[in-house]
């Protein structure tokens, strides 16, 4: 049996809502340069903006959600959650392996169309309840 030489994951990361734009670029060359001393590469970089959390974390209600894709060799996760770690700037991260061939944006395209498909479902029930109570 072979194995790749390289993986590929998906990191999930949330940042301070008031970090400065100059820092949040720091935290994002640095966890490139990992990448890159790892052999690997950046497929994606997403930052989904300020959204509300579910929850409190460390006395933060939102977070500055950013995601990246990327590939590279052994130990380059550890290396990657070891600098977010020591950052005062991120306060959660969750890495996930992903499939040689996984696609982010075909990811986010299927998301996008079951919320669609949801919204409708939820809107249509809604309009029959109303009929029902006529």
């Amino acid at each position: 049996m072979s194995y790749p030489s390289s993986y590929t994951y998906e990191t999930v990361y949330i940042l301070r809502p008031g970090i400065a734009d100059a820092d949040a670029q720091d935290i994002h060359k640095k966890i490139d340069a990992v990448i890159t001393k790892f052999q690997g590469t950046l497929k994606h970089r997403e930052d989904a903006g300020i959204k509300e959390m579910a929850y409190e974390i460390e006395n933060e209600r939102s977070g500055r959600y950013n995601t990246i894709v990327y590939t590279g060799k052994g130990g380059v996760v550890e290396e990657v959650e070891r600098h977010f770690k020591i950052s005062d700037d991120v306060i959660r991260f969750l890495t996930v392996a992903q499939s040689a061939d996984y696609d982010f944006n075909k990811v986010k395209q299927q998301i996008a169309l079951a919320e669609e498909e949801q919204k409708k479902n939820r809107e249509f029930k809604e309009q029959k309840k109303r009929e029902r109570m006529q």
